[in-house]
């Protein structure tokens, strides 16, 4: 017959027996089940961590926001007239704590080519500045990071974006 041991005395009594003969302390059993029970308590809080992150992502530093910029609507058999070659160079900085900074830069157009700069901020029209190389206007910012857009409209009616930075 198979033989146990005592864990209190060290007595070999009969496998069978819950109670030992020589010290009469209770023989429990070993549940096989407890490891089993601890491993997929564990599994459930992981699951249940995941499902909770995949249900509110929250917001990861260094991500832009999507920025779509949607062109003016064109009359059907027309075609929208094209900018012309030249380039604007307008920079934009962030003043601490809630102010932008839109500076024209550079310009290789021709005096009359570009007639206003029109600016938005977080896609409301914050309104237009001069074209002249070193202008410089303030936009006050309306959240941590703003999406400022600057488009060039030109004497002959076409539009183009010269600057757009969706982190200021």
């Amino acid at each position: 017959m198979a033989k146990k041991t005592c864990p209190n005395c060290g007595t070999s009594i009969d496998a069978s027996r819950t109670i030992c003969p020589a010290c009469r302390m209770v023989i429990r059993e070993k549940s096989s089940s407890a490891p089993y029970l601890i491993v997929a308590g564990i599994v459930v809080v992981i699951i249940l961590a995941i499902a909770v992150l995949l249900m509110n992502p929250f917001p990861q530093s260094g991500t832009l926001p999507d920025t779509k910029i949607t062109p003016p609507p064109t009359t059907p058999g027309s075609s929208s007239p094209s900018a012309p070659a030249c380039t604007i160079v307008v920079s934009g900085s962030k003043v601490p704590p809630s102010t932008i900074r839109v500076q024209v830069m550079t310009s290789t157009c021709s005096p009359g080519d570009v007639t206003e700069l029109r600016v938005s901020v977080n896609g409301v029209q914050q309104g237009t500045m001069s074209t002249g190389v070193g202008t410089s206007r303030t936009y006050t910012a309306t959240s941590a990071t703003s999406n400022v857009i600057v488009v060039a409209k030109f004497s002959n009616g076409a539009e183009r974006v010269v600057f757009q930075n969706p982190a200021l």
